[in-house]
């Protein structure tokens, strides 16, 4: 039995516990933790709907970061984005189509619109307007929006976020020594908003970097 995070309620009811958690100074205001707790052991009514798809609680950095390669494994995973008969309901990045260069080479992933590809990207997902240099390398990697990875960087097995600068020659994450493994996935490294890793930079498959990385500079 897992909480999905979508409700249906009555509102007077819904209403009234609400009001009682916010007043509550013990509670943690958390659905799942406080609110229904309290509807079960007043003895609501309460029914659970039986759902058979995909579903993923990615509360951690790991787990988010499984929940994308899984989608690169539709056949496996359960979770096929091309599924005609399940529509994808989000607004559209107003961006061009991505243009793949005559040196690029991408293997089992997703690039976006608006991406520019001439370096190499393998079992990756890229959002919207990447761009991913001649010479650099993403492998097992989610890329969000607006990044830009220049010439000989390697970013692997890592969670970038958007609009990072990935300078010349930086690494950020590594491949696990056993090589992909999205069951158990190990070390993730991540990159914050806006970051840029100068350089050669370093940060290293365990790191969790929130400011911009200096050339040269390692950060495990």
């Amino acid at each position: 039995l897992a909480s999905m995070g979508i409700y249906i309620f009555n509102w007077d009811i819904l209403k009234k516990y609400l009001t009682e958690d916010e007043a509550d100074p013990n509670s943690e205001n958390d659905f799942g933790k406080n609110v229904i707790p309290n509807l079960l052991k007043d003895g609501r009514r309460m029914y659970a709907y039986h759902f058979s798809g995909y579903w993923k609680d990615v509360g951690t950095i790991s787990s988010l970061w499984q929940a994308n390669m899984e989608v690169l494994d539709p056949s496996h995973s359960g979770i096929n984005l091309f599924d005609e008969n399940w529509k994808i309901y989000s607004r559209n990045s107003g961006q061009p189509c991505q243009r793949i260069g005559n040196d690029a080479t991408i293997v089992n992933s997703m690039v976006s619109e608006g991406c520019r590809i001439d370096g190499t990207v393998n079992n990756s997902i890229l959002f919207p307007g990447v761009v991913v240099e001649k010479g650099a390398t993403v492998e097992a990697a989610v890329v969000m929006g607006g990044t830009v990875i220049k010439a000989g960087a390697s970013v692997k097995h890592c969670i970038v976020a958007e609009n990072v600068c990935i300078e010349e020659g930086a690494t950020v994450g590594a491949m696990p020594e056993g090589g992909l493994n999205i069951a158990e996935p190990g070390d993730v490294a991540t990159v914050g908003s806006g970051v840029v890793v100068g350089k050669g930079a370093t940060v290293g498959p365990k790191a969790m970097v929130s400011s911009d990385v200096k050339d040269g500079e390692e950060q495990w």
